[in-house]
């Protein structure tokens, strides 16, 4: 339950840098950008990345991973905002993948696709259920876990939105 009050926290401070500069889908950038020579960002995130004390930092470049990835083909206006997405991915539990994507894919497809954010709370496009609700009885998950895959998605269809910002 600790990392969940964590997790709520981070996500809380991170919010408003998720989301990219208007129109930007943080996922569709990492794939087009990244994924090439760094693979999937949650997989990277989790095999080269750890957060102390709040602060991002990378195997290889503990002290400057800001300074690195900004020189690294990375747009100085996208530094802060898929900083803030590895971290959440870092800080994240995997449950989504490890439960969820065999039926329903990636999670930012599945967000895009599938989710929205109505007066901040996420919903299903197609039964307009609230996920939280509609987790309580789908996919097996414990009660603990339903709150950790409602904060990942909506974390991640923040990150995926190409709306006005």
């Amino acid at each position: 339950m600790k990392k969940l009050g964590v997790l709520s926290v981070l996500l809380a401070l991170a919010s408003p840098m998720l989301a990219g500069p208007s129109g930007i889908d943080l996922h569709d950038y990492w794939d087009q950008r990244c994924k090439e020579c760094h693979g999937h960002s949650s997989e990277f995130a989790r095999r080269h990345l750890r957060v102390e004390h709040g602060r991002l930092l990378g195997v290889h470049h503990r002290s400057d991973l800001d300074v690195f990835m900004s020189n690294h083909y990375l747009a100085d206006d996208l530094l802060a905002p898929v900083s803030a997405m590895l971290m959440a991915q870092v800080t994240t539990p995997p449950l989504f993948r490890e439960r969820c994507s065999g039926c329903h894919g990636g999670a930012a497809a599945f967000a895009r696709k599938s989710l929205t954010l109505r007066d901040g709370v996420l919903v299903g496009n197609a039964s307009g259920r609230k996920v939280a609700d509609y987790l309580a009885s789908h996919g097996g998950l414990a009660p603990g876990e339903v709150p950790i895959v409602v904060d990942s998605l909506t974390r991640t269809r923040i990150e995926v939105s190409t709306e006005g910002k």
